[in-house]
């Protein structure tokens, strides 16, 4: 899941690939296309038999292991929405929308509400997001009427975490808090939290602390606990919500809660929960955390675990920043801004991958930054900042050379064509691609960068083979020598079997 690590906060009050096949899957008859619609993934769930990928172009699903993805939900689907989150329950289907804009040069996210669909996505319905209004001002817990913080904007108010638990849908909200609805969000329910110096709270016992995520003008309390981030339901037997402040845990749907923190129980690595999740292999049931360090410095990012509901936490593999994390048994699959991790004995050995390449088509994941991961038997997926892949674990580790790679691209059609991307190219940023088209089986190809002199700076590849169809070839943004360019305008040719060069331009900016 891509975050934004900032603390702050502002509210405006007023397969065929497969090794394991998954079962036949019906959803809405919307066509299929061979890869997804956008290479940024937010979210990888499995459910149902169906792969659904959260991307910043819409929701993406695949019922045959990564061959085909339904992109296109019709108008009223979210269909080029950005998402970030989706949930899935029998014959449904939540996607949680977002966008983003920049304001004095921070990126400020837009919570953009929901898409629901109670046919397997045949049809849509769209909430806007939650917000309150003005006169929300107290909120019912128990006897208790408590203060609360009315968010009135959806700005900073983005679900980033969907769940379905004993007949609601909940949401985490970063400025919105834990919400719940019973109609998939005509309406809403504003759940209660404790508050940073309340460990435990029940609707039983008399309070008088604040329902609030932020203190201004309208309320004194500012609460990291309140910042809902990350959701798991173990079943009916206990949701599970991360916030700012730890994990918080109800086993009577909201009546009372419990949190554990790293102030609390050290086990926890951090008090920012990222992400949360169970898994179950023979008798053993654990819930994890991806933890990140919050205010405390004592706080470091790491996995933390329980194997007792909550009574006892550890954490491992500390010093990295994880995203997500999914399992295959006792395997552990974390992706993290590192690479992709994988342990099977709690962390005591780990493999850590930082690269993929699929040997079919001559695609590569150069980013070592991951986003999601999840697994289905043998099959491991997982999300880059550079694109889908697609693995197989026997149990053993990764089979290196049985990777697939899924990057959507704009298609050209002519080996007369070619483009850049991302054009502006940030070296520091970005993964930089070469985009052409190769039509004769056997055909080598040679590409040069030219500076705006036309002197070469770099000689990519040089008669090199490659597969026909069209295709990609990566550039880091450096010169023969190794160094990063300096910014400016710079020149490529693509040169298929010594034929005419095809050029194309490339704007750098460090």
């Amino acid at each position: 899941m891509k975050i934004l690590l900032s603390l702050s906060l502002v509210v405006a009050v007023s397969s065929t690939f497969a090794q394991t096949a998954l079962r036949t899957y019906k959803l809405g008859d919307v066509q299929a296309q061979a890869y997804p619609s956008s290479n940024s993934v937010s979210q990888i769930l499995i459910k149902n038999g169906a792969v659904y990928l959260a991307t910043n172009k819409g929701l993406n699903v695949s019922t045959d292991g990564g061959a085909t993805f339904k992109t296109d939900w019709g108008t009223n689907g979210p269909t080029t929405a950005g998402t970030n989150a989706v949930a899935v329950e029998g014959d449904t289907i939540v996607v949680a929308a977002s966008t983003s804009y920049y304001q004095g040069g921070e990126a400020l996210q837009v919570g953009q509400g929901l898409y629901a669909s109670t046919d397997n996505g045949t049809t849509w319905t769209y909430e806007p997001q939650s917000i309150d209004s003005t006169n929300d001002t107290t909120v019912t817990y128990g006897h208790n009427v408590l203060k609360a913080l009315a968010v009135t904007v959806d700005i900073q108010n983005i679900t980033f975490s969907l769940v379905f638990h004993k007949g609601y849908l909940y949401t985490a909200n970063w400025a919105g808090g834990l919400r719940r609805s019973h109609d998939l969000g005509k309406t809403w329910e504003r759940v209660v939290l404790p508050p940073d110096y309340l460990d435990y709270i029940t609707a039983d016992s008399t309070y008088d602390f604040e329902l609030s995520v932020q203190g201004g003008k309208l309320t004194s309390e500012s609460n990291l606990n309140q910042r809902a981030f990350s959701l798991y339901s173990d079943g009916d037997s206990a949701l599970y919500v991360g916030t700012a402040d730890g994990i918080d845990k109800t086993t009577d749907n909201g009546y009372s809660w419990r949190k554990y923190n790293h102030q609390n129980n050290n086990g926890i690595s951090g008090d920012f929960v990222v992400w949360i999740t169970g898994q179950d292999y023979g008798s053993v049931h654990n819930i994890w955390g991806a933890t990140v360090n919050a205010d405390d410095p004592n706080e470091i990012p790491a996995l933390s675990y329980t194997g007792d509901g909550g009574a006892t936490w550890h954490h491992i593999m500390d010093g990295h920043f994880f995203h997500s994390i999914a399992f295959s048994g006792q395997t552990v699959y974390a992706a993290s801004d590192d690479g992709l991790f994988r342990t099977a004995d709690f962390g005591k050995t780990t493999d850590i991958l930082t690269s993929i390449f699929d040997q079919a088509n001559s695609q590569s994941i150069l980013s070592q930054v991951f986003y999601g991961v999840n697994a289905t038997g043998d099959t491991v997926w997982t999300a880059s900042a550079d694109g889908v892949a697609i693995g197989i674990d026997p149990g053993t580790g990764f089979v290196q050379n049985d990777w697939r790679v899924l990057r959507t691209f704009s298609p050209i059609g002519t080996a007369n064509s070619t483009y850049f991307y991302p054009n502006p190219f940030s070296p520091n940023l970005d993964v930089g691609r070469i985009h052409y088209s190769v039509k004769k089986p056997g055909s080598t190809v040679t590409i040069r960068i030219f500076d705006f002199s036309m002197h070469v700076v770099r000689t990519l590849i040089q008669d090199a083979p490659r597969p026909t169809g069209e295709t990609d070839d990566p550039w880091n943004g450096t010169d023969d020598t190794g160094r990063i360019v300096d910014n400016g305008v710079y020149f490529y040719s693509v040169v298929i079997d010594n034929g005419s060069p095809v050029w194309g331009k490339i704007l750098v900016i460090r």
